[in-house]
């Protein structure tokens, strides 16, 4: 699937927060449902925070080194999303050290990209797609690493053993601890595997 029109429309990650912020406006405007209006504030600020604490690890500086940047990242994302607010801002710092662009485009108004990029059957973000110099997807990263892939299917498995608050809290609790550790190196391994130095 060739992605120029999703790369060429896709905002930088200043004007995906922005509109972020915007859209956070419009729901308190609106008297949308509140769990809205907490999503996306929860969100901005979790981004935020995120964004100015979170560095690369030394073993990671130096791997970035070594790692081609010969590539575009296409994120499919939307403010409401938690599990967006921890991964974009590591995401964008990670493309900033490897001097990739980056492409943010808003699940509901790209669905037919979405429909592409499903998580077993579900719409699930973010999803980050590597994208090539032909503009094709290179590897898919989401919408969670692979341990809170593992959380979820756990609770999937069990969900009257371990219920949807469980799962929630112990994934909280792992982004807190990994601190996007996990992330960017999932995201270099998938760059080592699939894009040619």
């Amino acid at each position: 699937m060739n992605l120029t029109e999703y790369i060429n429309k896709g905002l930088s990650y200043e004007d995906y927060i922005t509109r972020v912020e915007d859209d956070l406006e419009n729901e308190i405007e609106n008297d949308d449902p509140k769990e809205y209006v907490q999503y996306y504030a929860l969100g901005l600020q979790r981004m935020n925070r995120i964004f100015k604490t979170f560095k690369l690890n030394p073993a990671q500086e130096t791997r970035v080194k070594s790692t081609s940047n010969n590539l575009k990242l296409l994120v499919i994302t939307e403010g409401w999303c938690g599990d967006a607010s921890q991964i974009l801002p590591v995401v964008e710092k990670l493309a900033n050290a490897l001097q990739v662009s980056t492409h943010y485009v808003l699940r509901d108004e790209n669905l037919e990209l979405m429909e592409k990029y499903k998580t077993n059957g579900a719409a699930s973000i973010p999803i980050i797609i590597g994208v090539n110099e032909e503009n094709e997807e290179a590897f898919r990263f989401g919408p969670r690493p692979q341990a809170g892939m593992e959380m979820l299917a756990r609770f999937k498995s069990n969900p009257d053993t371990y219920s949807a608050d469980d799962f929630h809290e112990d994934l909280q609790k792992y982004y807190n601890n990994n601190k996007g550790e996990d992330i960017v190196n999932e995201i270099l391994d998938l760059i080592d595997e699939n894009i040619g130095n």
